[in-house]
């Protein structure tokens, strides 16, 4: 294996970790190994495989799972450009009340950050229905940042049992009339995860708890029982669109949704219940608020340095000036046979933020996400990936990059690099 080949693209949802090093492993693992499998805009370091992820996955797929938008047997297409999140002239209290839940609960938003967000335009009602063979799919709301758009759909007339993962057969997504990706333009490109909301949210110690505040249920095994049936006995499903080249790619674009086919997904196998089709076309809106950050600041003796900081109310980047570095790994290689290989070692992973107050959240990936080198002469290492909730970006103090293991003791200050922001 040579250098070029080890630079891949990627941008695709990952799992977080509740331990720094162990989860945080398990997360960005997660990344490059479904990069492999992905059409993408930004470019990849592969880890070595004793880096890989193993048997302690991050909880935090369980809201989004790899698999829940991809199943064997039935193809997807990714198409890019969706359609008219309208915001009604209507009280801000009563548009909270038409809100999600994915959107609201799931991204820990307060009534007052729901107003402001929608004044900001960084959210929207849409309230688009689409009904077939009896099941009624709502186009609910949206979040719309320079890079990502959440967009939540509520399902009616389909139920499933606690514990069965409900999912849509094929997905079709277009954003101004082009498929995800436009092999004539990367930076145009996009991709996306979908998945049905459970209920599950991170906590600030990074395990998983549910957002109601009832107790996680695991079964004999340990696995977390997920129930994704609302009390109202509606399902809801988001989608989240990522275009992490090209800022603003998203705002005020058209975009068409096609969904087709819904059941059930046990053992990674999808089985069809429902035959129909339910398609939208809306115009997103969204907001192109950030807070970009000029730094020059190194992260201990790892050779890493901060260079520039984005911080938006639900993503995060950053750029590290961080010469390459060979490090010896193993590989798989076609055959499934372990070899000995090297590859680019990669610099401290962003893991969350430090509040003006002193409110730490230091496990708020969500994805998807995009890490790698600019270019391969470049030593500019960028990453940047979707939160898990809404920021005051004013308020963010610091940015918090995870030790090495060597380094990496229990206190926040022995856990993470933290970097002023402001």
């Amino acid at each position: 294996m040579n250098n070029k080949d080890i630079i891949k693209t990627l941008q695709e949802e990952v799992e977080i970790p509740h331990i720094v090093q162990k989860k945080a492993d398990a997360a960005f693992a997660a990344i490059h190994r479904e990069a492999e499998n992905s059409k993408s805009v930004g470019p990849v370091v592969r880890l070595p495989a004793d880096r890989r992820m193993g048997d302690d996955r991050g909880q935090r797929g369980s809201r989004r799972k790899p698999g829940t938008h991809r199943h064997p047997g039935r193809k997807i297409w990714i198409a890019a450009a969706v359609a008219a999140l309208a915001v009604g002239t209507i009280t801000a209290v009563a548009d909270y009340m038409k809100r999600s839940k994915s959107l609201t609960e799931g991204m820990q938003v307060t009534e007052q950050q729901q107003v402001q967000m929608q004044e900001k335009h960084l959210s929207a009602i849409v309230n688009r229905s689409c009904t077939d063979k009896g099941i009624t799919v709502t186009a609910v709301d949206s979040i719309t940042d320079n890079y990502y758009t959440h967009i939540a759909f509520r399902v009616e007339g389909y139920k499933v049992d606690v514990g069965t993962q409900p999912d849509f057969g094929t997905i079709k997504v277009t954003v101004d009339g082009k498929d995800g990706y436009d092999e004539a333009s990367p930076e145009d490109s996009f991709n996306y995860t979908a998945g049905f909301y459970n209920g599950f949210i991170m906590g600030e110690d990074g395990k998983i708890i549910q957002a109601d505040g009832f107790p996680v249920q695991t079964d004999e095994a340990g696995n977390l029982i997920e129930n994704y049936t609302m009390d109202d006995g509606t399902m809801e499903y988001q989608i989240t669109l990522s275009n992490t080249q090209k800022r603003g790619f998203f705002i005020n674009k058209p975009v068409h949704v096609e969904l087709s086919g819904l059941g059930t997904v046990a053992k990674a196998a999808y089985e069809t219940d429902i035959d129909g089709t339910w398609t939208f076309d809306l115009t997103l809106s969204g907001s192109p608020e950030l807070k970009e950050c000029s730094l020059n600041t190194p992260l201990g003796n790892t050779g890493a340095s901060v260079v520039k900081a984005e911080i938006s109310p639900i993503s995060l980047g950053v750029e590290y000036e961080f010469p390459r570095q060979l490090e010896p790994g193993t590989a798989v290689d076609e055959n499934g046979q372990e070899k000995e290989t090297t590859f680019y070692a990669e610099p401290p992973w962003l893991m969350g933020v430090r509040m003006k107050n002193g409110t730490m959240y230091p496990y708020i990936y969500l994805g998807p996400g995009s890490m790698g080198y600019e270019s391969e002469e470049s030593s500019r290492y960028r990453t940047m990936f979707a939160i898990d909730r809404v920021l005051d970006v004013d308020q963010v103090e610091s940015l918090l990059f995870a030790k090495p293991a060597g380094e990496c003791g229990t206190t926040p200050e022995e856990m993470f690099y933290m970097v002023p922001v402001g």
